[in-house]
């Protein structure tokens, strides 16, 4: 859940800090308009992973098989998640399921869009102000340019058992470790090509429908609403908020319990830091 929470942290706050250029900071494109990144996966979890992006990252597809084996047992797992600028579509080929939530990052230049100049202004200095103080709360550390991965600047992202290598300015990971109570995952890139992201990639599994899924859809919107908030007018959010979300009590949807956690973990750390 940690590793989660820090992947979300470094997408919707310490990325836009590392590359403020642009009207929407949360608007961005990648350095190049098409990729194919294959990553080697090893540790608790063995296997490959491919990572296709068309239009500057707008639109991305992940197809991962992995294999675990605890107790004598091996599973393996083959999934595929799709995201275009609207959606997140996830499918798990073994169960034959899929499931698609609206794509958080759409949230967030929604909500950052709706602010007047002065807002926007006020929200990235706080966004750059904040993100210092997550890393300093979790005895993390970001690092911008540290690293030459595949010819492409890395910034180094350190905290809660994990460190992460990303293309300079972008979400885009070309190595990463996590640890977590012993247990060691590490994803490698072991090559990029500025092509060959066909169009049938970005195909959903045949005979598989993607389902909606209206609390992870609800659960985002509160969470780009609440951390837009938190960046506007940090000492309004903090004598505002009640609960996980802010909410009056009863007022909270319906949400699996794991999402919950993930979400006050996440809000009580906003609001320890914007009262730094």
């Amino acid at each position: 859940m940690k590793a989660k929470f820090l992947a979300v942290l470094v997408t919707i706050l310490l990325v836009p800090c590392l590359a403020m250029a642009g009207s929407n900071p949360w608007d961005r494109k990648l350095p190049f308009n098409e990729a194919v990144i294959t990553y080697a996966i090893s540790g608790m979890e063995t296997g490959q992973e491919f990572f296709y992006i068309q239009d500057h990252g707008k639109k991305m597809a992940r197809h991962r098989t992995v294999s675990t084996t605890m107790l004598g047992v091996t599973q393996k797992m083959t999934t595929i998640e799709i995201t275009d600028p609207d959606w997140v579509y996830s499918f798990d080929l073994r169960e034959q399921i899929g499931t698609k939530s609206v794509n958080p990052q759409k949230i967030m230049i929604e909500e950052y869009d709706k602010l007047s100049a002065d807002e926007k202004k006020k929200v990235s200095e706080n966004a750059e102000k904040m993100a210092g103080g997550f890393m300093g709360a979790v005895q993390g550390a970001v690092e911008p340019n540290v690293k030459e991965i595949h010819g492409y600047s890395c910034d180094k992202v350190s905290a809660m058992g994990s460190t992460i290598y990303s293309i300079h300015g972008t979400g885009i990971s070309l190595l990463s470790e996590s640890t977590i109570l012993g247990i060691t995952v590490k994803t490698e890139a072991t090559e990029v090509k500025e092509k060959g992201a066909d169009e049938k990639y970005f195909q959903f599994p045949q005979g598989i429908v993607p389902q909606p899924n209206a609390e992870a859809d609800q659960m985002a919107r509160m969470m780009a609403e609440q951390m837009i908030a938190g960046l506007k007018d940090p000492e309004s959010f903090k004598k505002k908020s009640q609960g996980i979300l802010g909410l009056p009590s009863g007022g909270q949807p319906e949400i699996p319990e794991e999402d919950q956690m993930q979400m006050e973990e996440a809000m009580n750390t906003l609001k320890q830091l914007l009262g730094k």
